[in-house]
């Protein structure tokens, strides 16, 4: 749920109650009160700058820093990933897949 929470808040940044609709059993309220408990050791404005510089600038590069650093954060695995045009390979926990939301997981870059 933590990493659907980032995946969600990255597309819908502050809109708490579009993001709680991905997560089944969480309310608005639960995710407004997780993302203030986390936001200290959560870089989520860091992270949310870097995804919106991606989606902007296709071909220039743009760190990767506090992506990472919240990924881990919410409990990811990074890996290397194959080639230079796929950097990295997310991977979430095994028992992160839940029937409800298993379409919703952050992307995968392999």
């Amino acid at each position: 749920e933590k990493s659907i929470f980032l995946d969600r808040f990255l597309h819908h940044p502050k809109d708490f109650r579009k993001v709680a609709s991905f997560l089944r059993y969480k309310t608005t309220k639960d995710c407004i009160e997780f993302y203030y408990n986390s936001k200290k050791s959560v870089p989520y404005k860091h992270a949310l700058k870097e995804f919106l510089l991606r989606k902007k600038r296709r071909g220039d590069v743009v760190s990767w820093d506090a992506t990472i650093q919240s990924c881990l954060a919410m409990g990811a695995i990074i890996n290397a990933g194959s080639s230079p045009e796929k950097p990295l390979k997310f991977v979430l926990p095994e028992h992160d897949y839940t029937y409800h939301t298993r379409h919703f997981h952050p992307m995968r870059l392999e």
